[in-house]
């Protein structure tokens, strides 16, 4: 039996021009067999590769124009952002006046501006302030708020957003985009507790606060609930699958809630079927809770975050009908 020729470096760990392939002297024969996949015209990946994104994106590029960058859902993808849906096509985007690449699973874009690319997995990527008003063209509102809250975790601040934004006139989406913008928060750990606040806001609740610091009476930390009403003691929790099935998390979350709850607070733990299948159940039992702390006498403050005042109450109630 012959010997199986031994595929040397770049050529066993990453995607490759045939053209670089046969002049490192491999042969035709091989790189047409099963050893590799063969995505576009003259480009091969090792099979053993996983078929990822970023393999992906890394075996089209060489066949692309070089001022080029990857955009759209993309980019966002590329930038671990939340894309609500992707149809696989490999969104690229050139210069203004530049022949759009059309490769096989490719979607082409034109508008490149050279001075919004950034590198990441050392590939061009249009940047996340650009890729926000791009696809505030044809995105939800909600899927924007999003992507903003996801941003602002890592890649850009509100201050970055907002110019971007109001830089971007006349452009499709662009009313949509500065909808987003006034709903967007810092310090948000995941999609779903955005889904929460938009889900309350839209019902006409007021905006739970993110990010607050709970302390007791002696200025103690005990927690930072996902979504807070301070003035009114009461915590939303979004708990993901994660919440329920890591034993340590599970225990250090009923130990936050019963601190929470020792220091007067009302905790309501969501889960995905809550916000996804019981959207209106939900809604009722957070403006319940509303209700019942915003009726209630002022009590004696003893810590940093108390019960709202009398007339803090009324207004609050004033406010939920």
């Amino acid at each position: 039996m012959p010997r199986r020729p031994v595929i040397p470096e770049p050529f066993c760990s990453r995607p490759f021009r045939v053209a670089d392939a046969t002049a490192a002297g491999l042969p035709v024969d091989v790189l047409d067999g099963p050893r590799f996949r063969r995505p576009f015209h003259g480009v091969r990946i090792p099979a053993d590769l996983p078929d990822a994104l970023v393999t992906r994106c890394r075996a089209v590029r060489l066949v692309l124009p070089r001022v080029v960058a990857f955009s759209h859902e993309t980019a966002a993808l590329l930038c671990d952002l939340p894309v609500p849906s992707f149809d696989d096509d490999l969104d690229v985007i050139v210069p203004p006046g530049a022949v759009v690449p059309q490769p096989a699973g490719t979607d082409g874009h034109v508008g490149l501006d050279p001075d919004t690319v950034i590198e990441v997995h050392g590939l061009p990527v249009v940047a996340p302030e650009r890729t926000f008003v791009h696809l505030a063209a044809t995105w939800r509102r909600d899927d924007l708020v999003t992507l903003g809250d996801a941003m602002l975790r890592r890649w850009t601040t509100p201050e970055r957003l907002h110019d971007e934004i109001a830089a971007a006139t006349r452009r499709r989406g662009i009313v949509t985009a500065r909808n987003a913008l006034r709903l967007i928060r810092p310090g948000v750990d995941s999609p779903m507790e955005t889904r929460v606040r938009l889900l309350l806001i839209d019902a006409g609740l007021p905006c739970p606060e993110v990010g607050v610091n709970v302390t007791d009476h002696t200025g103690t930390w005990l927690a930072r609930p996902d979504l807070a009403y301070p003035d009114l003691k009461i915590a939303i929790e979004y708990d993901g699958d994660h919440h329920r099935t890591d034993q340590r998390q599970w225990q250090r979350d009923r130990y936050r809630d019963e601190q929470l709850r020792d220091a007067g607070w009302i905790v309501i733990p969501l889960t995905a079927d809550d916000i996804l299948r019981h959207p209106q159940r939900t809604i009722d039992r957070i403006r319940r809770y509303l209700h019942l702390r915003s009726t209630l006498p002022a009590p004696v403050h003893h810590g940093e975050i108390g019960l709202p005042g009398t007339s803090e109450a009324r207004s609050l109630h004033d406010r939920l009908g």
